[in-house]
This record gives structure tokens, sequence and C-alpha cells, in this order.
């Protein structure tokens, strides 16, 4: 797998005016830094299940899943709709609590009530597979989407609409938006 710069696939803009800056290995998977950014906020957060939507290869249930690990408790249920990804996670993730789910994310049911969730399907898809799942959420869990930068349409002010949320958006060259559920 090759890391590259991000400004491959980014063009510069006011939010984010030094796209290579961050890394990436291709055009699909989140950059780098943001996979780790994910990964600090489960081993800050301490949650006890965590779910992912969109795993493509397992970068960042790589980085979930390592940081589940050394929590020492903890897992993450990761779907990927696109079996050949799947495979490819699953062999990424041997080893460390993480499963992974060959499906269609609006069919999964959690094991259990999410303390953290990533969500990086299709675009469409994403605010619909929150709502799928809020019920499941804890209070004060926190939700993270990819893909909210302003270039990315404006699919991602769904999210700041949410009621009953508290989001802060970072400007990364594709954009990530967090979510504190204050109400689930």
């Amino acid at each position: 797998m090759t890391v590259v710069s991000e400004g491959r696939w980014t063009a510069p803009r006011t939010d984010c005016p030094h796209p290579e800056r961050w890394h990436s290995t291709d055009p699909q998977s989140t950059e780098l830094e943001v996979s780790e950014l994910v990964g600090a906020f489960v081993r800050a957060l301490q949650p006890d299940y965590v779910i992912e939507t969109g795993t493509c290869i397992g970068q960042t249930a790589w980085m979930i899943g390592a940081a589940l690990r050394d929590n020492g408790q903890g897992r993450l249920d990761t779907i990927e709709y696109e079996p050949d990804r799947a495979v490819a996670a699953r062999a990424s993730c041997d080893g460390l609590p993480v499963t992974v789910h060959a499906m269609d994310t609006m069919r999964f049911v959690p094991a259990g009530q999410i303390g953290f969730a990533w969500f990086d399907s299709e675009t469409h898809l994403r605010v619909p597979e929150f709502l799928r799942f809020r019920s499941w959420f804890a209070p004060g869990a926190i939700a993270g989407f990819h893909d909210t930068g302003p270039h990315k349409g404006s699919w991602s002010d769904e999210i700041l609409a949410l009621p009953g949320c508290r989001a802060i958006r970072l400007p990364t060259p594709r954009g990530v938006t967090f979510l504190e559920v204050v109400e689930p």
C-alpha cells in the first residue's frame, strides 16, 4: 500500500489551504491522520461498543481495533457492502477485537449500546444510517462523519441540523464532522 500526499486527490480551498499536509493511500480511504484521530477518540473515550460503516479495506477499522485492544476492553462491528473489501478488511484486522460484516448497513442490527460510531459509507446513506442506529446510542456517545467538506456537497448540512446533537466540523482535506449525541 502506497501512501501519498492527499493533495494528489484534493485541491486547496479556503477552509483547507494545505491538503498536501495530510496523507492517504487512495481517493476513497480516509486520510491517515483522520483515521488516527478516530482511533484517538476511541482510545480516550473508552467505549465498550463501536460501529463503523464503510469499512473499505480496513484502515480506520484497524486504528479503532488497535485502540480497543490497547484499552483492554470493547469491540468494533464494521460493515462493508463490497465483499472483496470486507475480505481485505478482515485480513487487516486479524487479531483485533473487530468483526467485519459484508452486508447492507441498513440491515445491520447493533449488538449493544453504541459509545462511538464512524460513518464512512456512501454519502447519501450516512444520515439515514445515523438515524437508523440512533436508538442504540448511549447518552453522550460520539459519532463521526467523513467527507463533510464544503466541496463534497450540501449533504453534510443534514448532520448539523440533527436535533439533540452538538457538532464540530474540522477543516481536513475531505472534511470531518463529529457529533455528541446529547439526546439519543
